[in-house]
């Protein structure tokens, strides 16, 4: 089994914020938040943790700031991926999620740069299930992925959270 991984990264409003992925035995590693967040100052984020059958793992962090407009204005997009239980940062990272009528994720893309000017590692997933949550201010939607990536299948879940 892997080691712990993650991101650090600041928010809007000036705060550190650490996701870390545990890599247990279920379909996708699981993740935590360490850090304060300011829903004042934050529209949503998007958690997406994946796991491959060659054994690679993926841990997404995005975060919208208030009055954003898009997608295309969030702050960070940041991933970390693991290979044989070596961290392999990446540099930039492209996400694109499709929702239904009601909000709920339906399909995602990403591409996954490790360096300037490489060529990307492209995932593609399709939501299996989902389920909102929530917890006092908070609405949780939790969906379920089948996820592809170059030659090999995987399962992951991409969580995103806003204020109800």
């Amino acid at each position: 089994m892997s080691e712990p991984f993650g991101l650090e990264f600041e928010t809007p409003a000036g705060e550190r914020l650490y996701f870390a992925w545990e890599p247990a035995d279920a379909a996708a590693p699981t993740w935590r938040l360490d850090g304060q967040l300011d829903w004042d100052e934050i529209e949503l984020i998007r958690v997406l943790s994946g796991r491959f059958e060659d054994g690679r793992l993926l841990g997404l962090a995005a975060v919208r700031p208030a009055r954003a407009e898009g997608h295309g204005d969030e702050l960070v997009v940041s991933a970390v991926m693991t290979d044989a239980g070596e961290v392999e940062p990446i540099d930039e990272t492209l996400l694109s999620v499709e929702y239904d009528r009601e909000g709920v994720p339906r399909r995602v893309g990403l591409e996954l740069y490790r360096g300037e000017g490489s060529i990307p590692l492209r995932v593609a997933g399709d939501a299996t299930q989902a389920e909102r949550s929530r917890d006092g201010a908070l609405e949780r939607t939790s969906t379920d992925l089948t996820l592809r990536l170059t030659g090999s299948g995987g399962t992951g879940r991409l969580d995103v959270l806003r204020p109800a």
